[in-house]
């Protein structure tokens, strides 16, 4: 099969770990593979082609022919123009599967500030002072859905959001293959970053936004609290912070944190090492209950003890085996349940150990792949979801592709 993904984000978005991860398993079983990216910033990488590039070019396969399956990954508005974009190109359209990995609606509505469905209602002239041109457009994006040919969702809630009638299958990532052997702790990498013998160390990835600046905020008052307490604690943050975020922090946050901004994925599992605890701020809701926060796999696999809210994959654990759970996620709860993993190392092994043979067991890259496989295989099998060629009028869009109500 000639599969192109559509990413909605650059090289350096957490979505892109996951697809690469299913592309090299797709690879090793024959599949050719293209990932579709906005741009080529902040550098090529290898496997990728800009969307101008796809679509200027839609036999980019190495057969010479064009895509059997589109995966656009959400059905976000960069997405789903590159999407169209393609698929009105080409003489052979593609089947359609769509990604979901959030709950798109409680990201616009977080970020407007305004309810779904007053979003809904809004005329397109009014959403476009919204400046909502990277997430979910709140009309075309139910238009989309419900002309794929089929769904996956990262979690089980997300099937919520799947028209009727639409096959939906639960797809987790799969571990690279880099991550799967823990490393042992590096002294002369702790030295290095400062940190002193008796300082406990949590280590937390990822750039902060709108959905989740609260909860990362939270990760810092607990670590502020632990040092408060007389707990020497020290938070080790990865990844790149919009400038308002830092002036959201106290000085006193501040002191306790090690950035490193950017750092290559490869590093990471030297840093999970020297983590004390590896902790995934949040509490259940409309965010949480529908993701599976990138890294919580790679959390998982390091070996080290995890904290997560009581949501989403911890549906699968039990509190206190493979993970210890956050019910109300506030920062006096984070500082409470660091404390107990601080001073039980016997615990803590055990939950590392348990838990990284419960991310073993569910995002082994292999299993997962064959589950995708099956996805597209059934797909190709069946009859198209909607007829593609009406894109080949121009003023065409989703809209004419199908016209069962939306929400």
């Amino acid at each position: 099969m000639n599969i192109l993904f559509i990413n909605y984000g650059d090289r350096l978005s957490n979505s892109l770990n996951h697809i690469a991860a299913f592309v090299t398993e797709l690879n090793r079983l024959g599949h050719a593979c293209i990932i579709a990216l906005p741009s080529r910033e902040p550098g090529p990488a290898e496997g990728t082609l800009t969307y101008d590039e796809v679509v200027a070019r839609p036999a980019c396969f190495p057969n010479g022919r064009t895509a059997d399956i589109i995966h656009a990954w959400t059905p976000r508005e960069p997405v789903r123009r590159c999407l169209l974009a393609y698929q009105r190109t080409v003489f052979r359209p593609a089947r359609v599967i769509i990604h979901l990995e959030d709950n798109e609606r409680h990201i616009l509505s977080t970020f407007t500030g305004l309810t779904f469905d007053e979003l809904v209602s809004m005329p397109d002239e009014t959403l476009g002072g919204l400046s909502i041109e990277v997430l979910s457009h709140p009309r075309r994006h139910q238009r989309l859905l419900q002309a794929a040919d089929a769904v996956t969702c990262i979690t089980p809630r997300l099937i919520e959001f799947v028209p009727s009638g639409i096959p939906a299958t639960i797809l987790p990532p799969g571990l690279d293959a880099w991550v799967r052997d823990p490393l042992p702790p590096d002294a002369a990498l702790r030295a290095q970053l400062g940190l002193l013998p008796h300082e406990q160390v949590i280590v937390y990835p990822g750039s902060a936004n709108h959905a989740n600046v609260e909860e990362i905020l939270t990760l810092y008052a607990a670590v502020a609290l632990l040092n408060h307490e007389g707990i020497p604690t020290r938070l080790i943050r990865t990844g790149p912070n919009p400038p308002w975020f830092n002036e959201r922090l106290s000085p006193e946050e501040r002191r306790h944190v090690i950035e490193l901004g950017f750092v290559d994925r490869a590093r990471l599992p030297a840093l999970f090492a020297l983590a004390s605890v590896l902790v995934q701020p949040g509490v259940p809701g409309a965010f949480n209950d529908y993701r599976l926060p990138s890294k919580l796999p790679e959390f998982l696999a390091s070996g080290r003890p995890v904290i997560l809210p009581d949501t989403n994959i911890a549906a699968d654990m039990q509190d206190g085996r493979e993970a210890v759970f956050l019910r109300t996620g506030s920062a006096a709860e984070i500082a409470a349940r660091c404390r107990e993993i601080f001073s039980n190392p016997d615990h803590a092994a055990r939950l590392g150990n348990a838990g990284r043979a419960f991310a073993l067991q569910h995002f082994d890259l292999a299993t997962n792949t064959r589950t995708l496989v099956g996805v597209y295989e059934a797909a190709l099998r069946a009859k198209p979801a909607v007829n593609w060629r009406r894109l080949w009028i121009p003023w065409w869009d989703e809209n004419n592709l199908t016209r069962r109500p939306i929400k």
